[in-house]
């Protein structure tokens, strides 16, 4: 496509900046390449705008589906996977962490002992009536009876549906 062209083309789609629109349409009145350039671009455009899109049938999507149906079903993947791969990949792993806690358990000093200041230390006390009030577990027990309702009704829910199939 030569700079005519493209600059008809930009023209016609209305795409580029105000000036180089207003230039082409000058260059198309003034200029007689650009006139004949410029129908036979805008006949192209008509030709392809007017004409009908193709679009698939109502069963197309149907047919296709029925189609793909009907296809041999392929081998399971648990099939085409090697289990020699799939052991030595675990032994792998394996090998590796037990080789990472033999050198944590080699490296750990064992003759140390333990200290007599852990047993002085005591857990402090929780008030926990700051977050436990009655209303906090009527709220909780609320929002439990509103679950067990909603679970209740899908099971009903399926229950009927199983029955009417």
């Amino acid at each position: 496509m030569n700079l005519i062209e493209q600059r008809i083309w930009d023209y016609l789609d209305g795409t580029g900046t105000l000036q180089e629109r207003e230039l082409t349409e000058r260059l198309i009145k003034t200029d007689p390449v650009y006139q004949q350039v410029y129908q036979e671009c805008k006949s192209f455009n008509s030709l392809v705008s007017a004409a009908d899109q193709d679009e698939p049938s109502m069963g197309f999507t149907r047919n296709v589906m029925e189609r793909i149906n009907l296809e041999p079903v392929h081998s399971s993947l648990k099939s085409l996977i090697d289990k020699r791969i799939v052991f030595g990949i675990a032994a792998f792993f394996l090998f590796t962490i037990t080789a990472l806690l033999g050198v944590l358990f080699y490296q750990i000093d064992w003759s140390q002992h333990i200290s007599s200041g852990m047993q002085n230390y005591q857990i402090p006390e929780i008030d926990i009536s700051k977050y436990l009030n009655t209303t906090l577990i009527n709220i909780f027990f609320f929002a439990d009876i509103i679950a067990g309702l909603y679970l209740f009704d899908g099971f009903l829910r399926k229950r009927i549906r199983s029955k009417n199939i």
